[in-house]
């Protein structure tokens, strides 16, 4: 059989899908010895591979590997591949390393939207790819849902919006939480990397009697139609969607419509005071890494921080990165009902949408609600930081119906860790931190939360 041959997507009767690529595929498994140093290949193959960078990635094969396999057949092969297994969602962080005859094979399990595949890439001893090997992996230990979970629908205006409601053991009605994503397009469990934040959230909450009702997003179950539109506003993305997940769930008979709560994570906490002012019925709202400035600013200082912390990008690039994205800001301040620019000018959203924020003030909104609010915020937050919770603080410092928690050792995720964030943290499992929800629980359930203000 022929190495080209050996390229071919195979699609067997009993669901194995495997693309082998090498001289020779290597056996006799036993442990790598140097894992640091092919870790670090791993990461930076797998990220040019699963981020469609297919000639950076092709450009790491050795000579064999490239007559083997001709950059137009690794384009193909990947093309065919999404096609079957739908897009590339993420990879695993903690891959497995071994040494087979000579070769270092890293097995990185990588989830797409309907199969988590094996992508098994061997390496030489000069560090290029020598085999590329592609196995479905059909034991993944990921949840796509709870246990006590029921597949709902609601309306929202003409979308018809699909979610999770979760309801505790025992008898209701019961309390309900509503989590509100962040920016852009988030399933219900508002997953980035092999992270599922509301996932975790939904979990405590249920084990503490507290039902909840998380959904997919508008933008990531409806995204053509939202990006043909030039006229779409956050109304649009989020807060109407919040609306009809209200009506929804206060018509339930299990849950005590008097008992409704909202809780925005990031962007959805940014929106908390209009949500706020269109919910009024709500029993009380819980901001999570809630942003108190415009969201250009926060772009350009997340820019500027992940520029100071890559440690491979030339310091002719990151200027170039840091001036465009600089030039993308002025543009986006200086907007008019007039402006002409295309979303894809504007950080690909149109102009509707950034005039519309240009008349928000948050943190004069949010001195106007009088319903109970918990301000929750992560130190080692880089995309939301201790400055937006500042804030916060001080626009509501004569506010008795506010509590604020600060945990000094999570992330935007409400993860732990240490050192500095850095968006390739995502890219490792973590549950959101106990104490925090224990926090929104004790919120929820009339209790005082332990008070953590930095």
């Amino acid at each position: 059989m022929s190495k080209k041959l050996l390229c071919t997507l195979l699609l067997l009767t009993f669901g194995l899908f495997l693309i082998a690529c090498s001289a020779d595929k290597p056996t006799n498994e036993t442990t790598a010895t140097d894992q640091t140093n092919y870790s670090q290949l791993s990461v930076t193959a797998v990220s040019k591979l699963t981020s469609g960078d297919l000639t950076n990635f092709y450009q790491m094969f050795d000579k064999n590997m490239k007559k083997a396999l001709p950059e137009s057949d690794l384009k193909s092969i990947w093309a065919d591949l999404i096609k079957q297994y739908g897009a590339f969602q993420y990879y695993a962080s903690d891959f497995k390393l071994t040494n087979q005859d000579g070769h270092t094979v890293a097995t990185i399990p990588c989830t797409f939207e309907n199969q988590t595949l094996d992508i098994l890439l061997s390496f030489n001893s000069n560090g290029e790819i020598s085999g590329l090997y592609f196995t479905e992996n059909n034991n993944t230990n990921n949840r796509l849902r709870l246990e006590n979970d029921t597949e709902v629908s609601f309306t929202s205006g003409e979308y018809s919006i699909s979610g999770s409601l979760n309801l505790p053991n025992g008898d209701g009605p019961f309390p309900l939480v509503i989590l509100v994503h962040g920016s852009g397009p988030s399933d219900r469990n508002e997953q980035i990397g092999p992270n599922q934040p509301f996932m975790d959230i939904a979990a405590q909450l249920s084990e503490a009697g507290i039902a909840s009702l998380r959904y997919d997003k508008r933008t990531y179950t409806y995204a053509k139609e939202l990006a043909a539109l030039t006229d779409v506003t956050v109304q649009d993305e989020t807060i109407d969607d919040v609306l009809a997940a209200f009506e929804f769930a206060a018509a339930l008979p299990d849950i005590d419509a008097e008992r409704i709560y909202i809780a925005g994570h990031s962007l959805g906490g940014y929106l908390m005071p209009r949500i706020a002012k269109q919910t009024p019925n709500a029993a009380g709202y819980i901001m999570l890494a809630a942003s108190a400035r415009p969201l250009e600013d926060l772009v350009l200082e997340q820019t500027q921080y992940i520029l100071s912390v890559d440690k491979t990008t030339t310091q002719e690039d990151k200027d170039k990165l840091l001036q465009q994205t600089e030039k993308t800001i002025n543009l986006i301040k200086n907007l008019t009902p007039d402006s002409d620019l295309t979303a894809d000018q504007l950080l690909n959203v149109p102009v509707s949408y950034w005039l519309d924020l240009q008349k928000y003030e948050p943190l004069t909104m949010i001195t106007q609600v009088e319903k109970p609010i918990l301000i929750m915020q992560g130190g080692r937050d880089y995309q939301v930081t201790v400055t937006d919770y500042q804030l916060w603080q001080e626009a509501l410092a004569d506010k008795e119906n506010v509590a604020f928690c600060y945990y000094d050792n999570l992330n935007h995720l409400f993860m732990s860790g240490t050192g500095k964030s850095t968006p390739n943290e995502y890219q490792t499992k973590g549950t959101v931190n106990e104490q925090a929800v224990q926090d929104m629980i004790n919120f929820i359930l009339g209790l005082s939360p332990t008070p953590r203000k930095e």
